[in-house]
């Protein structure tokens, strides 16, 4: 394999993507934990969206963004794992648009916009377990 910038790009973007996802769920456990459910169902309020809906994603979100972000840090499963946090993030910025939090959106698009990035250049994902699995 040759060492070449595309591959060193994505994998660096791949990674921070990662470590900043990995510690947005991890920072939320523990005592912040209630905290962050709090926040969400009260910044959540006057959506459109089932008290529970809006509850039982609260709940999901610092698991699924500890799991997201340890596995796009490893690169393993990158592909459904791009895929799962993308969805995260286009649900997360369907209820910013019901609550017409626009400054929530545009952060959020900046993460759908990484997200597709590494997506799109997946093919130059060389620096990673999903890489050191398919070659055994």
């Amino acid at each position: 394999m040759n060492l070449n910038h595309q591959d060193i790009a994505v994998s660096i973007l791949r990674i921070a993507l990662g470590i900043n996802i990995f510690l947005h769920g991890v920072v939320r456990f523990g005592a912040n934990y209630s905290k962050f459910i709090t926040w969400i169902t009260d910044t959540f309020k006057d959506a459109p969206l089932p008290q529970w809906s809006v509850v039982a994603f609260a709940y999901a979100i610092p698991p699924l963004e500890a799991a997201i972000g340890l596995l796009l840090i490893l690169g393993l499963f990158t592909f459904p794992t791009l895929i799962a946090g993308l969805a995260v993030m286009i649900m997360l910025m369907a209820g910013s648009c019901l609550i017409q939090n626009w400054d929530f959106v545009g952060i959020q698009m900046i993460y759908i916009l990484l997200y597709s990035v590494v997506l799109f250049f997946l093919n130059y994902n060389h620096y990673s377990i999903d890489v050191i699995v398919r070659k055994r």
